[in-house]
């Protein structure tokens, strides 16, 4: 599957290929991709809708992503 990937700071966006959506493969990817200096995040998922949002340690919403198989 492919995550699209949007961070507001900077507007940075990518896509990228994974085989399994869980938080950990998310963060790998904002860390080496968002050049972001935090490393404290939260997802909310819809997967009725495949998308999400990242959320700092401070509930503000930093960017989002979707999924496309």
């Amino acid at each position: 599957m492919i995550v699209n990937f949007h961070i507001l700071k900077g507007a940075v966006s990518w896509s990228s290929t994974i085989h399994q959506l869980n938080s950990d493969v998310l963060l790998r990817h904002i860390r080496f991709n968002s050049h972001l200096n935090e490393f404290d995040f939260d997802f909310s998922f819809c997967e009725e809708q495949g998308k999400g949002q990242v959320w700092d340690k401070n509930n503000q919403k930093v960017g989002d992503f979707s999924i496309c198989s």
